[in-house]
This record gives structure tokens, sequence and C-alpha cells, in this order.
């Protein structure tokens, strides 16, 4: 996804995992809610902004890289910053939510370690 800002997706094994998320969802009830999800982040790609109940911050305090939550009813995606756009990171169930951020949050050190230590 490209606008303003470009979004990219984490990729573990050589799978994007936005991509596994969308794959994760074909044939279920939550194919159209996962289409207007990136209807969202095409519109922040663009430097639109929504409302809090679709697309808010969730960083930590102290912590300096930014983290974002995009929301619709029933699915969430992670994502944080990274310089000219955000990293999708991982996709997940609003009711898998608490432990979705605590493996969001770790693949994201993850990440921030392999680039650092390039």
């Amino acid at each position: 996804m490209e606008g303003v800002q470009k979004f990219l997706q984490l990729e573990i094994n050589g799978r994007g995992q936005l991509d596994a998320f969308e794959e994760s969802l074909r044939g279920s009830t939550y194919e159209r809610e996962f289409a207007v999800m990136l209807t969202y982040m095409e519109y922040v790609a663009n430097n639109g902004s929504l409302p809090q109940t679709r697309f808010r911050d969730i960083t930590p305090a102290k912590d300096p890289v930014k983290e974002y939550e995009f929301k619709s009813k029933h699915l969430r995606i992670y994502a944080c910053r990274y310089p000219g756009g955000k990293l999708i990171i991982l996709g997940g169930k609003k009711n898998d939510q608490k432990k979705d951020i605590t493996r969001f949050r770790s693949l994201k050190k993850q990440y921030l370690q392999t680039i650092i230590t390039k």
C-alpha cells in the first residue's frame, strides 16, 4: 500500500504478515471487514485522519517507536512507524487482542534489534 506514506509488511520466513492474516480470513465472515480495514490503511497512507474508533496510537509511555492499531468491529491490524511510513507487523481478531498486542510488541522488538545490528 502506498500513498504519501508507504506501508510495508513484516515478513517472517518469507511470508508477509498482512498477507498471512488476509489468507486466514478467506472464506470467513470477516473478508468484507478486512477489505474495509485496507481502505482505512489507504486513507492513513494518504495522510487522512480517522477517528480513534478506527485508528489509534497505542504506544506505551517512553517508547520512542510509535505503535498503531487499525480497528474494525472484529479485526485489528497492528503497525509501528518507520522512516517514511508504517510497518504492518500483525493482524488479529478482537477477542485475541491482549495476546496479539503482546505478540506484536515482541515482534516489533525483534525487528528493531535486527535493523540495529545490521
